[in-house]
């Protein structure tokens, strides 16, 4: 059974993604762990897993900053290199498309490779997202 890690930040609508993500893919058969960055503590190994996905909400309006708990929690993360990632966002007018760059620079400084990268709104598009994931 291949497994997936989602990672996400405080934000409640982020959350609501990450349990999209986790529903939709575990209709495919993967097992999922949800992480949220606020639990950091002693860093998560990603060696047990087969794909990362780390989300964010875009912030700001043309900016597109994120959450910098995100970048924290990949810091602190552990055995990152080479390993297969999905970088998400919560859209936001124009700065969208800015922040799903930053939040795949993120995990491009930690080793990871990022395959994909998607802006998704809600809990039924996180969803059909989920049920969409190849590895």
């Amino acid at each position: 059974m291949q497994r997936l890690l989602v990672i996400h930040t405080p934000d409640a609508d982020l959350k609501d993604i990450a349990e999209g993500i986790k529903e939709g893919a575990e209709t495919q058969g993967f097992r999922v762990d949800i992480k949220n960055t606020k639990d950091i503590g002693n860093g998560v190994s990603f060696y047990p897993y087969d794909l990362i996905l780390a989300g964010s909400p875009t912030k700001g309006i043309f900016r597109g900053r994120i959450d910098q708990s995100l970048n924290k929690f990949l810091s602190e993360a552990k055995r990152t290199v080479g390993k297969d990632a999905v970088a998400y966002v919560k859209p936001r007018f124009f700065a969208t498309t800015k922040a799903l760059k930053k939040v795949m620079s993120s995990l491009e400084s930690q080793g990871c490779i990022v395959k994909n990268f998607k802006s998704i709104k809600n809990h039924q598009s996180a969803v059909e997202f989920g049920k969409n994931i190849k590895i």
